[in-house]
């Protein structure tokens, strides 16, 4: 996970997976009054990345502060009183202040279909979810490429106040022009919220993904051995990423505090950690802050 295309996991798009568990259980809890609902969010983010490269050797390691901005577009639709879709694409800037090779430009679309056989207020509810991004980085051509998901989960509310999900995904990433970026993964998640307040959440999610994984090392015989692809990686200097089998545990916990119905305030801590053949490993973690707008 050398880039901010690997650490996702979608480990990269929890804002996005936020936004889905936070304003989706709505499109069944309300009926027909968000049948044809639409909304557009903008999000501005900063954070700070203590190992940017996803380095293992302390020499190796950089970190960077990121800034981030999402502009999303969804629209709900009822297909009868117990199930419907949600139709999702949006638009997403991040710009590295060390790393500027790294800095990228993404194009997301995708579709969430919900049913919830029993309609009561407790009762679980179940999903599948598709999704594709395109993804273009400024001054990193071996990065550039497309990725593909699909997901299946189970959501449910335990109080007014409680909700959780798990689910299970697939992703796959076809790179432009190398193999090291090309590469597909299995991922669990347990996600929770819980509403301290009628305007503040807390919420807590654990992801564990096995298949595929980028290491920035400095060129080491012990990396060659139980690397599926290498290539150069110029945006870390005299470096190489190295494509490895591995298992890759995050965990991120958060609060959102609702301003008012068009503005909300968000702060999250996430660790992650990978560990893959031949003994290599690497672990950092992540502080943000952000601010989201809903235009509608």
């Amino acid at each position: 996970m050398s880039s901010r295309v690997a650490v996702c996991i979608r480990i990269q798009a929890m804002s996005h997976f936020k936004r889905n568990f936070m304003l989706l259980p709505a499109l069944l809890g309300a009926g027909a009054a968000l049948a044809d609902a639409t909304h557009v969010d903008a999000e501005f983010s900063v954070r700070r990345d203590d190992n940017v490269s996803r380095a293992e050797s302390s020499a190796d390691i950089q970190a960077d502060t990121i800034a981030g901005l999402d502009v999303n577009a969804s629209r709900s639709m009822m297909l009868d009183a117990n199930s419907g879709v949600l139709w999702r694409g949006g638009l997403k800037l991040a710009e590295y202040r060390r790393f500027d090779d790294l800095s990228h430009l993404d194009a997301s679309a995708g579709a969430t279909y919900r049913i919830q056989p029993v309609a009561a207020y407790t009762a679980p509810w179940f999903e599948l979810g598709v999704g594709v991004e395109l993804q273009q980085f400024m001054g990193s051509n071996i990065r550039d490429g497309n990725v593909l998901t699909l997901d299946l989960g189970m959501g449910k509310r335990f109080t007014d106040r409680l909700r959780g999900r798990v689910g299970a995904g697939w992703e796959r990433r076809y790179a432009d022009d190398n193999e090291v970026f090309d590469w597909q993964r299995l991922k669990i998640q347990v996600t929770a919220d819980f509403k301290l307040t009628p305007a503040l959440v807390i919420y807590g999610n654990a992801t564990r993904a096995y298949g595929d994984q980028v290491f920035t090392a400095t060129p080491a015989p012990a990396f060659r051995a139980a690397a599926k692809a290498i290539v150069d990686d110029p945006a870390f200097g005299a470096r190489r990423a190295y494509r490895l089998n591995a298992a890759a545990d995050v965990l991120e916990l958060g609060g959102s505090f609702s301003v008012n119905s068009r503005n909300t305030l968000d702060v999250g801590y996430r660790y992650f950690r990978i560990d893959a053949d031949g003994d290599h490993h690497y672990d950092g973690s992540e502080i943000r802050a952000s601010w989201l707008y809903r235009f509608q």
